[in-house]
């Protein structure tokens, strides 16, 4: 927040930190009061996050055939993905083919007791009302079909992944790396069973995940339980690795295959950045008093959050104009909110306000404990465009001194929370991470240790004070900015994300900012945004392509 060798803000910040703790807002600022994630914890409907819509599948057996068919699921319009999963029992060798219109995305089988093929098509507007999936042999088979609105038809498959797990009650997938935020994960399941009924729930999907149905194919000798299911996705990047269970210690394959939204953007890394940054508009909202962090949507294509320093108000601006389309109150006051970030969370995708900094022209003293507040994304398409945003307040203290800090990340798969501390006189930045899972909303954290990252040091602090951060939505690499200066730390290829922080810092293109404190890459990875930090609007938006 204070930037060394600058004037001191003196008498307008103690106004404007009155200002914030007396609640003086905008009028039509206190008209709408929608729930912050804390009521979707207890059971309330989660917001989607994704265009991508279950809506119907369909099942079939037979028993030394050969040629399974298949019902069209209920309700399939042109432009629905069917993605369509074919077990057979002991034939592993067999030969499928496919009906006319579908193609073959992977299979995965055992040694010899069980094959499971996975393939798609795109609905047309005269689909046929069955489908009949034909072998080279006579053999006992299973299959379903699950279709989705709203997926990508141009492009639906964003990625799959699929194994087989020998003699063993876990059905585990591998983990799947996608490109485009907000899909869905679809889930398959296939297990050798051998039985003269059903078991009562026969496997059950990974966590998180919705199943249409778990059914089996009969047969006391050459059987096959199999089962779909299905769940929302937030950002692109590693997934984590999904396992189902069963009761039974079986051979089985275990499929995922996770569908592009329509019109989403892919996430994509590159490391050649423009050498100039362009100025797409300024912020004019004067609801914002020293804007101090910027995030991008999850839930809102296009939109960036902005945000006070000092007061509670943030806004939601357009990223090509920065205009304003949204403006809102946390519903929490801070005593320094110093960086933004959205991220998964039980609400679907949250804002986490980082109440981090220590040193924000309060009188002392100067706190000791900080906090995050995390707040549900308002949905500015079903009218979320003002209002105070209540959330949850998960305080935290230092495992060993209290520090100042000024960048918060989030990681956009997982949802860990990183806290970067502001180190200006040695340049020796520490990060630190709460613990995982989060405790309950006002449990106060002790902080995990990271890392230490020794900023360049530049001519003076104004160069390795680092004032904002942000992970990349692929999670393999983070942007620090600094008053002065921006870089990158990229994690290398195939290892996880922490390991960017043992990389070297890339000097990046710097937007030629005189108190630069707010950063965020594009939802795709195309570019970054910054602003600069002054008292009072306008606040230019600029950007830095990447090439």
């Amino acid at each position: 927040m204070i930037l060394r060798n600058l004037s001191a803000r003196a008498l307008l910040v103690a106004s404007i930190s009155l200002l914030g703790g007396a609640g003086c807002i905008s009028v039509d600022h206190q008209e709408t009061d929608f729930d912050g994630d804390g009521a979707d914890e207890t059971g309330a409907a989660v917001q989607p996050l994704s265009t991508v819509t279950f809506r119907s599948s369909s099942t079939a057996t037979g028993k030394n055939v050969t040629s399974l068919t298949l019902a069209k699921p209920a309700g399939v319009a042109q432009g629905d993905v069917l993605l369509a999963r074919i077990a057979i029992r002991n034939q592993v060798g067999a030969v499928i083919a496919p009906p006319a219109g579908w193609t073959l995305l992977r299979s995965d089988q055992s040694a010899s007791a069980v094959k499971s093929w996975v393939l798609w098509k795109v609905a047309t507007g005269a689909e046929p009302a069955s489908y009949a999936f034909g072998f080279d042999v006579s053999a006992y088979l299973a299959g379903s079909i699950v279709a989705f609105s709203g997926a990508d038809p141009a492009s639906p498959i964003d990625a799959a992944s699929g194994q087989k797990n020998g003699n063993s009650a876990t059905l585990a997938a591998p983990p799947v790396t996608t490109t485009a935020a907000n899909g869905v994960a679809v889930w398959f399941g296939t297990q050798v069973w051998t039985g003269s009924s059903c078991p009562a729930s026969p496997i059950v999907p990974p966590s998180g995940f919705t199943e249409p149905f778990d059914t089996c194919l009969l047969s006391s000798s050459t059987g096959l339980l199999f089962d779909a299911a299905y769940k929302q996705l937030g950002a692109a990047g590693l997934q984590p690795a999904w396992s189902g269970t069963s009761p039974f210690a079986n051979t089985n394959t275990a499929q995922v295959v996770a569908l592009r939204p329509a019109g989403a953007p892919s996430c994509s890394a590159g490391d050649t950045f423009a050498s100039a940054y362009t100025t797409v508009g300024s912020l004019t909202s004067t609801d914002i008093v020293e804007i101090s962090g910027l995030a991008a949507s999850r839930v809102n294509p296009g939109i960036l959050y902005a945000h006070s320093e000092n007061n509670a108000n943030f806004v939601a601006i357009q990223k090509t104009n920065a205009a304003v389309v949204g403006s809102y109150v946390a519903g929490v006051l801070p005593w320094d909110w110093e960086d933004i970030a959205t991220g998964p969370c039980p609400a679907g995708s949250c804002i986490f306000m980082g109440d981090i900094g220590r040193i924000s022209g309060h009188p002392q003293p100067y706190p000791t404990t900080f906090a995050v507040v995390r707040m549900k994304e308002p949905n500015l398409a079903a009218g979320e465009t003002s209002g105070t945003v209540s959330g949850d307040r998960f305080p935290f203290q230092y495992p060993d001194t209290p520090r100042n800090a000024e960048a918060l990340m989030v990681h956009p798969t997982t949802g860990d929370i990183y806290v970067v501390t502001k180190e200006g006189t040695t340049g020796l930045s520490k990060v630190y991470k709460f613990p995982s899972p989060l405790p309950a909303p006002g449990t106060l954290s002790t902080l995990i240790h990271v890392a230490d990252l020794p900023m360049p040091l530049g001519p003076d602090e104004n160069f390795r004070s680092v004032t904002a951060g942000t992970i990349h939505p692929c999670a393999d690499r983070f942007l620090l900015r600094t008053y002065r200066a921006v870089y990158e730390y990229r994690a290398p290829a195939g290892a996880g994300f922490e390991a960017a922080f043992s990389a070297p810092p890339v000097a990046l293109t710097d937007t030629v900012e005189g108190q630069g404190e707010s950063i965020e890459y594009e939802a795709d990875g195309s570019g970054y945004f910054t602003m600069t930090e002054r008292e009072a609007a306008p606040y230019p938006l600029k950007r830095v392509a990447r090439q």
